[in-house]
């Protein structure tokens, strides 16, 4: 395509576009290489462009882009046809470009910049949902939750809702609505993207099937005011109840084999040792029936125990304030603290480099002469 010089575009442009767009393309800026390029485009797209809501300064890089071949003609058209009233998104059309230099698709690229215009968020961070895996961007100028997120939210009991076009729209209530939607690719719409993005990352976890259902079982009603937050938080929750079955696992098997040494020992061994019997017994049917407040790292650290059982009791008897079965919960979570401060130490031991002493000149012996060999 060959470039026309000013006067040539412009008398091509006067018989396609009416006065007031005319007025427009000889005053608002344009470069020469803008209107050459739309003077080769036909009237309906010609008359999108110079009535778009961009500046002149935007149609110049967009028309090199597409002159480049950068952008397609469909792209642009799709950019241009989607620009709403006030174009406030042009400010990532640099973004944009330079996303699709990196290696994005013309065509995303162009989908996302265009939702971005409604959606008013950065492109970068539009362009961050789609990579996610979570969103892609659809044919009007929006995003949408994938298909296989948008179940898991649906199983979830999360609120979605269905957008046909521009102005069909209708909540999500039942798995089958959402199926009929998704067959007809409607965009499926979310209050909070955050939220979608988690779970479409958590989906990968093999116990995901379980994490959403504890998830959905804490949220209850409330499952709408989910939000990144609280998502983490209960993830973490989570982490510590199956931390605390492993713990529970582990303080039994610990008991049970105290329990048989016991039984293979003598009766007077066995009544000297009931006030132990007793509370390992507390601890262990404690940790049965309760999880303790711990954080992952102080399950952890006593998971890491020899006898976790051995060490909790130790604390029980050390700690002359421990009276009741309540109180257990307190010896298991001091023990928990002191377990994660001595490996926190003995971490930090390991990475220190070894001390070379220091030797000074004076204490450096004299050479002495070596031996003579006889020969």
């Amino acid at each position: 395509m060959s470039i026309k010089n000013r006067d040539e575009s412009i008398e091509i442009i006067s018989n396609c576009v009416p006065k007031d767009l005319l007025k427009k393309a000889i005053t608002g800026g344009y470069s020469d290489a803008a209107l050459s390029f739309m003077a080769d485009l036909r009237d309906k797209y010609l008359n999108k462009i110079l009535d778009s809501s961009f500046s002149a300064n935007a149609v110049n890089k967009l028309t090199e882009a597409c002159e480049s071949g950068k952008l397609g003609y469909g792209d642009l058209s799709r950019i241009v046809r989607f620009a709403p009233h006030y174009a406030n998104h042009e400010k990532y059309i640099d973004d944009m470009l330079s996303s699709i230099d990196k290696g994005v698709f013309p065509t995303t690229a162009a989908k996302i910049f265009a939702a971005v215009g409604y959606e008013e968020m950065p492109y970068n961070e539009a362009l961050e949902l789609v990579k996610s895996g979570a969103f892609y961007p659809t044919d009007h100028a929006g995003f949408s939750v994938t298909e296989d997120v948008s179940r898991e939210l649906d199983k979830m009991c999360y609120p979605l809702r269905a957008c046909e076009g521009f102005n069909y729209c209708y909540d999500i209530d039942s798995a089958d609505r959402l199926e009929g939607a998704l067959g007809r690719s409607a965009a499926i719409t979310v209050p909070d993207k955050t939220i979608a993005v988690k779970v479409n990352e958590a989906m990968k976890r093999e116990d995901w099937d379980d994490l959403r259902d504890y998830i959905t079982s804490e949220m209850g009603q409330y499952i709408g005011d989910l939000s990144g937050q609280i998502f983490d938080e209960i993830c973490s929750d989570f982490e510590c109840v199956k931390l605390s079955d492993v713990l529970y696992d582990k303080v039994r098997a610990e008991y049970d084999k105290f329990i048989s040494d016991m039984q293979k020992g003598t009766t007077a061994a066995a009544i000297e040792s009931a006030y132990e019997i007793v509370w390992k017994d507390n601890i262990t049917q404690y940790l049965e029936n309760e999880n303790p407040n711990l954080t992952k790292n102080q399950y952890a650290a006593l998971i890491s125990s020899k006898n976790a059982l051995d060490e909790i009791y130790e604390e029980w008897c050390s700690n002359g304030e421990l009276h009741s079965y309540d109180d257990v919960e307190i010896a298991i979570g001091d023990t928990a603290k002191k377990r994660e401060y001595s490996l926190e130490q003995e971490q930090k031991m390991r990475e220190q480099p070894p001390v070379i002493p220091e030797v000074k000149a004076e204490d450096i012996p004299e050479p002495t002469e070596p031996k003579r060999r006889s020969r």
